[in-house]
C-alpha cells in the first residue's frame, strides 16, 4: 500500500469514529475508578439505588449514561451538610 491510500483510510476511520457515538460499558472496578470511589462505595451506592446498573449473570455492568446520571444527581451528603 502506498502512503496516499493509508492516509485516506485514516481519514475515513476518523470520520466514522466521530459519526458514531461511543457507548462504553464498565464493570464495577472500572465504574468505581471512573467515579473516583472505592468498589465498596460503588456497591453501597448501587444497593441504595443511587447508581443504576445491570446484572448479567453474576457481573454488574454500568453504562456512561448510568454514571453520568449519578454524577448529575444531587448527593445526600450535600443535602445533609446544608441542613446541619
Amino acid at each position: 500500500m502506498n502512503q496516499q491510500v493509508i492516509d485516506e483510510l485514516r481519514e475515513r476511520i476518523a470520520r466514522l469514529e466521530v459519526a458514531t457515538p461511543q457507548r462504553r460499558v464498565y464493570n464495577q472496578v472500572q465504574a468505581a475508578a471512573r467515579l473516583n470511589m472505592s468498589v465498596s462505595k460503588l456497591r453501597a451506592e448501587r444497593n441504595a439505588g443511587r447508581i443504576n446498573g445491570r446484572l448479567r449473570g453474576r457481573i454488574w455492568f454500568f453504562t456512561d449514561a448510568d454514571l453520568e446520571a449519578y454524577l448529575a444527581a444531587p448527593s445526600d451528603a450535600a443535602d445533609a451538610n446544608n441542613t446541619a
